[in-house]
């Protein structure tokens, strides 16, 4: 069932079995998990069905450190969160991601890829996967092709699918309105989470409407499932009965923040540039877009003491036809396009577009075509690059911390300080160079490196981003002097809080975070199921 909260009468209290708080992809998960269950869930979500520009604004806050987004679009309140601006791109993790690596300080997860593996098809059919798929280089027998045989000691192919599934608040909605123990409430803002009289028990939660409405629900058990940015922060603010926050007795809450930082390596001098972009976008598996990429062996990783990272030939393409008309469809859907008309007369952006779109409209009919036959499109190439992507290393400087700015609720903002060591440079400097010397071997062409990558200071490409990826800043450890929550996502500190999520991630991999936090939250579902009298 689904609720406005605006309607709810003023200094209510709800009462449940489990409260969720947040409504994104991690809530949606459980909820497959929970409906039906012998247990009331509560799951308060802080926007509504769409995206509101006054909700919206809470996500607002301050960055420091390596430039990174403006906040307040990196994470989206509404039901079913940042899935609203997804390409349901995913992989799992694979097992060096979970193992202790002596290398990688702070590594090591307290759960193995095998405790998350019997989730993974339940995944793969919410997000719309194709099941059976194969994540590596058996890839290549779905299609009528054969990759260049790579030398496998020292880099592997890596492969993503796209999912069908991207709008999951959407295509989720029926089922949870359908559910009759599952009780959504939109526009539902956690203020605090108060523990009462113990210090190791939460006691109830505190929320509020913009409209200024304030109720507050008690549970025997809550999830805290806001994001990498909302879940410290709300740890932080939590602060009735410690200054430090909420299970932050060994400051790890909002430390160790990780993104999946991806940047151009250089551009690649190519023999024959579409067949080298076609390695690394074959086509598509009973409808679903196959990326592949070229990751780091584990032998390379540990000789070269490197992170996980994978690396893969991407096009610059301005002219071209197609590649026009999916800006121009992506900008449409994601409400990006202004409804002033003086606007359409004037934007140098849109008329660039337009015109190579009337320049060759007969290659989006080729295009539609190839995509209908499963193959790789074909675009007018002007240029090759190499795209890295890498795991960042464990950075107890890299945090979120709470700004002295306030939102519409009077609530201190977050303050994101992204910041990363040695090792994440030497990871991308070893990626290149290996990419290079196998593009080489193979006599596919050759890599002219960016020169800030072959400096060995902590010099960082303007260009490089990071996926929208908020990882690690509730990390899950085996104690309470490593982290904040254990195995199960519980908090070492408060016996009936758990956390949901990519904040519970040790260490990061290469891979796009929310294929692991669905699986996650499907398994602490099940757990909290068995906890049931």
């Amino acid at each position: 069932m689904i609720y406005d909260s605006r309607t709810l009468d003023e200094g209510m209290r709800l009462e449940a079995d489990l409260c969720v708080i947040g409504g994104g992809a991690a809530a949606i998960a459980m909820t497959q998990r929970l409906a039906g269950a012998a247990m009331k869930v509560c799951i308060l979500e802080s926007g509504g069905k769409g995206l509101e520009k006054e909700t919206q604004a809470l996500s607002n806050g301050e960055a420091s450190g390596i430039p990174y987004f403006d906040l307040i679009d990196t994470r989206y309140r509404m039901l079913g969160g940042s899935t609203h601006r997804w390409g349901a791109r995913g992989a799992p993790m694979v097992d060096i991601d979970f193992r202790k690596r002596p290398w990688v300080p702070m590594s090591g997860w307290p759960i193995s890829g095998e405790d998350l593996a019997e989730y993974y098809p339940a995944v793969q059919k919410l997000v719309g996967h194709h099941n059976p798929f194969h994540y590596h280089g058996a890839v290549w027998d779905e299609f009528d092709a054969a990759p260049p045989k790579i030398n496998e000691d020292i880099l592997h192919y890596s492969a993503f699918q796209f999912g069908k599934n991207v709008l999951l608040g959407e295509h989720n909605e029926a089922a949870i309105k359908d559910a009759p123990n599952i009780h959504l409430y939109l526009h539902a803002n956690v203020t605090a989470l108060e523990c009462a009289e113990k210090p190791n028990h939460l006691d109830h939660v505190k929320v509020k409407t913009l409209s200024g409405k304030a109720f507050s629900v008690k549970a025997k058990t809550y999830v805290l499932a806001s994001g990498g940015i909302e879940n410290p922060r709300l740890l932080l603010l939590s602060d009735s009965l410690n200054s430090d926050g909420l299970c932050n007795e060994r400051d790890h809450v909002g430390r160790y923040f990780m993104e999946h930082p991806t940047l151009s390596a250089g551009t690649i001098k190519a023999k024959d540039k579409q067949s080298l972009v076609d390695i690394f976008s074959p086509g598509l598996v009973d409808g679903r877009l196959v990326e592949v990429g070229l990751a780091l062996s584990e032998k390379v990783q540990e000789e070269t003491q490197s992170l996980n990272a994978i690396a893969s030939a991407k096009v610059v393409v301005t002219q071209d036809s197609t590649q026009a008309l999916r800006e121009l469809m992506w900008n449409l859907r994601h409400r990006r396009m202004p409804q002033q008309l003086n606007w359409y007369y004037k934007n140098k952006w849109l008329m660039e577009r337009l015109t190579a779109i009337a320049k060759d409209p007969f290659g989006i009919v080729a295009n539609i075509y190839r995509h209908q036959m499963g193959k790789p499109k074909r675009f007018n190439v002007d240029s090759v690059y190499l795209e890295i992507r890498t795991e960042q290393a464990p950075n107890p400087d890299s945090r979120v911390t709470l700004s002295h700015s306030k939102d519409a609720l009077g609530l201190r903002r977050g303050h994101l300080h992204w910041a990363m060591i040695q090792q994440d440079k030497t990871t991308m400097q070893v990626t290149a160079r290996l990419f290079d010397a196998e593009l080489k071997r193979l006599e596919l062409g050759e890599l002219e490196m960016e020169s800030w990558l072959m400096s060995n200071d902590l010099t960082w490409s303007p260009e490089m981003v990071g996926g929208h990826h908020h990882m690690g800043t509730t990390r899950m450890a085996d104690s309470a002097a490593k982290g904040v929550v254990d195995g199960n996502c519980r908090t070492h500190a408060v016996d009936n809080l758990y956390i949901a999520g990519s904040s519970v991630f040790p260490t990061s991999s290469y891979v796009n975070p929310t294929f692991t936090i669905l699986a996650l939250a499907m398994r602490l579902a099940d757990h909290l199921k068995s906890q049931v009298t």
